[in-house]
């Protein structure tokens, strides 16, 4: 659930008087106008998957292993586990979060798991 910035803003004092220094017209006009354009961008899908991506992203440890997966074709967790010096369990989660932001893909070869950075995986912003 997204919190409508502008709705939890409207309280504070002085506000509408910088909206209409800002924009020229009464807050009362431009706030509505701020609410839709807010409303429907929360709303769209891209900014949803943006958001699970700039989540996703938000660890450093899962920051980490995305730069690596840019420098280098294909890393075995193994690997990844050796850089970051996280235990197996906890690589292969940062993995699964990175794979369900669509970030990365893997692939198993019998007891080895490698990753690697899926098509255009930098987050875009709606």
């Amino acid at each position: 659930m997204y919190v409508n910035m502008m709705c939890a803003s409207k309280a504070e004092p002085g506000l509408s008087e910088r909206l209409v220094r800002l924009t020229g017209k009464p807050a009362a006009r431009c706030v509505p106008d701020y609410d839709g354009l807010s409303s429907g961008i929360q709303n769209s899908p891209a900014f949803r998957r943006s958001l699970e991506q700039m989540r996703a992203l938000a660890d450093e440890n899962r920051l980490l292993a995305m730069a690596l997966l840019q420098r280098r074709k294909e890393l075995c967790a193994c690997e990844i586990q050796a850089v970051t010096g996280l235990t197996h369990a906890t690589v292969s989660h940062h993995m699964s979060v990175l794979s369900k932001a669509g970030l990365v893909q893997s692939r198993r070869d019998g007891k080895w798991v490698y990753y690697r950075a899926a098509e255009n995986a930098a987050p875009k912003l709606p």
